[in-house]
């Protein structure tokens, strides 16, 4: 009897012993769990930052309610864009007509022209002052279009703009005709 007595305490001990163990083992796992959970919070937030940045997106039409002929002039005029139809990310300003690369990225950009016969129409869509491509269109009779679209390599700040070339001349009214619009396509 008083040799069960120690196998009874013993056993007692262990079992003891043996619980403290797993309640330690598991504190540590509770507490590498939260780690973990906290390191997953953190990369959530700043997936939703880089994807906050990422999100750049305008379009825009030159009337901002009027029907008017956008030049001849004598040089090349950067063409601002009046009627804006959406800007997240607020990278095109519509006071100046320029847009400017929030981040570096790839972005897209197109625009579409739209004129009367007897003059080219024509602009140049430009980054950092420097001409890029151009959209053209002449004809003697009627109206006319033209369109273009190009993926650009930019750096924070760089700008992007669109001229109506010297002597030529782009038309919009309330249809919305003569229109450029970008895109951040993925961040680099």
């Amino acid at each position: 009897s008083s040799a069960q007595a120690v196998n009874h305490s013993t056993l007692e001990v262990r079992f003891e012993t043996e619980v403290d163990e797993l309640k330690t083992k598991s504190d540590e796992s509770l507490k590498d769990l939260k780690n973990s959970l906290k390191i997953t919070e953190n990369n959530m937030e700043i997936l939703k930052k880089e994807n906050q940045e990422r999100k750049v997106v305008f379009s825009a039409s030159l009337s901002g309610g009027e029907t008017a002929n956008h030049g001849p002039y004598s040089t090349d005029v950067t063409l601002v864009y009046k009627h804006v139809f959406i800007n997240i990310g607020n990278a095109y300003n519509p006071v100046t007509g320029i847009f400017t690369a929030p981040a570096r990225g790839v972005y897209e950009f197109k625009i579409y022209v739209f004129g009367y016969s007897g003059r080219p129409v024509s602009v140049s869509l430009q980054k950092n002052g420097h001409h890029v491509t151009a959209a053209h269109a002449f004809q003697d009779q009627h109206d006319v279009n033209s369109s273009k679209g190009v993926s650009l390599l930019l750096e924070v700040g760089d700008v992007v703009c669109v001229k109506v070339r010297a002597n030529a001349w782009v038309f919009d009214n309330t249809f919305h005709h003569t229109t450029f619009s970008g895109q951040m396509l993925f961040p680099v």
